[in-house]
């Protein structure tokens, strides 16, 4: 536990009891008498009773004076919207005549007997009690000094109470108590405004055959055979009233339940609230913080030491751990040294055989050079011979080519004309005697009868229509030919493009073939000069022969004397390690020392900032004021006697009963 949780449990013990203690009171046996007109339902009765129970009896055992117990009833819809206030009075007589009242109440009657009243000058209730208690009540239509509101949620969504009926899902039942009734009052001689200190408990049933794994935030599930009774606790405007502004503590001011339901059910909702529970928690003992201070005087002074003394070690750690430093700086600088030295000489070694396998490969290498160059040699002075074969054919084709080029720049190409005009005049008569005869046939014989008749053969249309149509088909030919004759334009340009290019391209092959003559021969003046080279290095291989052998021999020695100076600088290398790793051990373990001696002053430091001085603070500032405000609380919950009035100095307790309506 660290120090604010010890802070905060000190000072809940001393300052915030109510919070975790109001259920101690335990059950009681709730002795007021049967009132059959505000009698609820037998499990609106069993909620009210355990409610009840957690906030425990506020009625005096014994009247010695007049006492007026008083219990307002409020019926709410599903949501804890109030529909209807009905107060019931228990006026408690000490004594043997009349009782004196007063009250705001309307509709009053006796529940409990025959005795009646009369108002007197000021409107008071003068009671022929004749030493008999009476038992009245009344409506009222007053705002309540504590609302509560209920809502829904399904699957994280809000719905309505109706809306939730015979639902399936996740639900939440969420309470919220809303304290509306604060006064001014004197805190250290100065003028805060405090609410009354209400304690609220509601108690709900929820049938375990709709309602599984069932929870509550302030509260406590209780099992009651198929049925849970479900109690939630709750003290709105209290946080405010205590104003423990650095402690972070909870004081319920509202009531969340969460379970898992399958074709809900809403039940009523009871809830019984009081102004003077926080009086019988017995606050008035909580006022002596004298020990308290002592100790928190000590603990400032003995951290203050530990502060200053962890400060000093770790000023003397960070000493030795400079000095460390340098020390390890010097090891590390030796076996850097012998690293280098034995890293040289593992290079010496590695390179020696490097350089033994290349000798040798060299070695190798020059006897198959020889060969090489030999081959080289008879392939240089067959290309000599064959050179000047290449360089004719060369000359021959750009002779060709050149030809060819000359043939393609001579002229264009034009295509014979086309007359079409004379060979179609012979056909087109034939053409105009069938279209003509064509249509005479298509003209009824019938109406042939009728134009011969008339005077008009078919010969003689046929002969007519045939020359109109011959007129008609003349126009043909020339429209042929100019369309033919374009044609025939734009396939001689296209052509002649063709041809253009080709001539371009022959004359560049034949280029090419000029500058391949000329490079053939280049290249064989070359040739030559190789061949000249190839026989003098061929001369000389025999030489190199010899010397790679030699280099092999020498290289072979070397790296024997590098094996034997290797594995002197191993054993060197070894013992360097050990004397570097002693040195890297002893610097970790000052850093570490250094490091942790900072890190407890640090730690200190904190302790003292962060601990023991807000400890401090809290205790001047929250824990001295935390009493006078307890002190105030309880007055004005003394103070609050009535809802529905009362006479001035006289003495009495209130209880309120707030039920909200289930859904049928």
């Amino acid at each position: 536990m660290n120090m604010n949780d010890k802070i905060k449990k000190r000072m809940l013990a001393g300052a915030v009891a109510v919070a975790v203690g109001v259920a101690s009171f335990g059950a009681y046996e709730y002795s007021r008498p049967e009132m059959s007109s505000v009698r609820a339902g037998e499990d609106t009765e069993k909620l009210k009773e355990a409610a009840e129970e957690v906030l425990g009896d506020s009625t005096s055992e014994e009247a010695k004076t007049f006492f007026k117990d008083e219990s307002v009833y409020v019926k709410a819809d599903a949501a804890g919207n109030v529909e209807e206030t009905t107060v019931t009075e228990w006026l408690k007589n000490p004594g043997k005549g009349e009782l004196t009242d007063s009250s705001e109440l309307q509709d009053i009657e006796n529940i409990k007997g025959e005795e009646t009243f009369e108002k007197g000058k000021n409107g008071e209730l003068v009671w022929k009690a004749d030493g008999e208690d009476i038992y009245y009540q009344g409506t009222i239509k007053k705002e309540l000094p504590v609302e509560v509101k209920v809502s829904y949620k399904l699957n994280g969504k809000s719905v309505t109470a109706e809306n939730l009926k015979g639902k399936d899902g996740k639900v939440e039942i969420h309470i919220d108590y809303i304290n509306k009734s604060k006064e001014k009052t004197s805190v250290n001689k100065k003028k805060v405004e405090m609410y009354t200190p209400f304690t609220v408990v509601t108690a709900l049933m929820l049938p375990t055959e709709e309602y599984k794994n069932v929870s509550i935030d302030n509260g406590k599930v209780i099992s009651d055979a198929d049925k849970d009774i479900v109690v939630g606790l709750a003290f709105p405007g209290l946080k405010e009233n205590l104003k423990l502004d650095k402690l972070d503590v909870n004081i319920p001011e509202s009531v969340t339940i969460t379970a898992d339901v399958k074709k809900a059910s809403i039940g009523p909702t009871v809830t019984v609230a009081s102004a003077d529970v926080i009086d019988k928690l017995g606050f008035d003992k909580v006022n002596d913080f004298d020990s308290f201070e002592d100790s928190i005087g000590e603990l400032d002074g003995a951290a203050k030491q530990l502060v200053d003394g962890s400060g000093e070690l770790a000023d003397g750690a960070n000493t030795l751990n400079s000095k460390a430093a340098e020390l390890t700086s010097g090891v590390n600088e030796v076996a850097n040294g012998v690293n280098a030295y034995v890293g040289g000489v593992n290079e010496l070694a590695a390179g020696s055989e490097q350089l033994t396998a290349g000798a040798d490969a060299l070695r190798q290498g020059a006897a198959t050079a020889q060969q090489g160059i030999a081959s080289a040699k008879s392939g240089a002075d067959t290309l000599v011979a064959n050179y000047d074969a290449v360089v004719g054919g060369a000359n021959s084709l750009s002779a060709g080519l050149k030809e060819l080029s000359g043939a393609l720049g001579q002229g264009g190409i034009s295509a014979p004309s086309i007359d079409v005009s004379g060979a179609l005049s012979g056909e087109i008569g034939g053409i105009a005697a069938q279209m003509a005869s064509g249509a005479a046939n298509a003209i009824p014989a019938e109406a042939w009868t009728a134009l011969e008749a008339s005077g008009l053969t078919k010969d003689a249309y046929v002969a007519g229509l045939t020359s109109q149509y011959a007129a008609a088909l003349s126009g043909i030919g020339p429209k042929i030919e100019g369309q033919i004759s374009g044609t025939i334009q734009e396939v001689e340009a296209q052509v002649q493009g063709s041809m253009n290019t080709i001539k371009q391209n022959v004359d560049a092959l034949s280029a090419g073939a000029d500058s391949l003559a000329a490079g053939v021969g280049q290249l064989k003046n070359g040739t030559v000069q190789l061949q000249g080279g190839l026989a003098q290095l061929n001369d000389g291989s025999g030489a190199l022969v010899q010397g790679t052998n030699d280099l092999y021999n020498g290289a072979y020695a070397l790296q024997q004397g590098a094996a034997k100076l290797n594995d002197a600088g191993s054993v060197l290398q070894v013992g360097t390690q050990k004397l570097k790793n002693g040195g890297a051990q002893f610097a970790d373990g000052v850093n570490q020392l250094a490091g942790g001696s900072n890190t407890l002053a640090s730690g200190m430091n904190e302790f003292k900032t962060s601990g023991i001085d807000q400890l401090t603070d809290i205790f001047n500032g929250d824990i001295k004021n935390v009493t006078a405000r307890i002190d105030a609380m309880k007055k004005l919950g003394e103070k609050y006697h009535s809802f529905a009035g009362m006479q001035k100095d006289a003495d009495g307790s209130t209880k309120f009963i707030i039920e909200t309506k289930g859904i049928e």
